[in-house]
């Protein structure tokens, strides 16, 4: 009779230490929970820092001075007379045309109040700070396949078909409003594919 509180304190231990331990879990996790929210705020502030300074810096740099061989396929050799390596199709971005960035690191793609906007130093005057960034603003679901031309920079090519995008017509699209910026460079190894017409 006399083992009966011992088998009473044992459980009572064992229970308080049970409610510890939950306890000990509840606050873990919360401090978990409050360690991501400050982590992923910084995280937030950081890439918005990161975003400032990549604006600042094609806002302050002079415009690149292209090669020849980059040139050449920009659209300001359409705007030579010199149309060697141009047929009128070139003028057009199709389906099976080919993209890259006219030169690395002239522009940077920024998420800001849910469009994508692309910060670019073509049109730098080389005058300091002569001509104010002009940037241009796409819906935000065209983020992905702009990011993609704005990463791939000789001497990889991306096929405008190829982007990630829901239709070829809005790929078509994107890329075609880049070129015109004179932001991509573009070639087009083969006929035109005219099975989708746009403009």
């Amino acid at each position: 009779g006399e083992e009966a509180p011992l088998d009473e304190e044992a459980a009572m231990e064992a229970q308080t230490r049970r409610q510890t331990l939950a306890r000990q879990k509840l606050f873990r996790d919360e401090a978990k929970k409050r360690i991501m929210r400050v982590c992923k705020q910084a995280s937030t502030m950081l890439d918005d820092a990161c975003d400032r300074i990549g604006q600042r810096f094609l806002s302050d740099r002079l415009p690149p001075a292209l090669l020849e061989p980059e040139r050449s396929l920009t659209k300001e050799a359409l705007s030579d007379n010199n149309t060697g390596n141009h047929h009128d199709a070139s003028k057009k971005i199709w389906p099976n045309t080919l993209c890259r960035l006219v030169r690395p690191s002239v522009a940077r793609l920024v998420v800001e109040d849910d469009k994508a906007v692309i910060y670019h130093c073509l049109d730098n005057s080389r005058v300091y700070h002569g001509t104010p960034v002009s940037p241009m603003e796409f819906e935000i679901d065209d983020a992905p396949a702009l990011e993609q031309l704005l990463t791939t920079v000789e001497p990889h090519w991306i096929m405008v078909k190829d982007l990630i995008h829901g239709d070829v017509e809005d790929k078509m699209g994107i890329a075609q409003a880049l070129f015109d910026e004179g932001l991509l460079a573009t070639i087009l190894v083969e006929t035109p594919d005219r099975s989708v017409q746009t403009g």
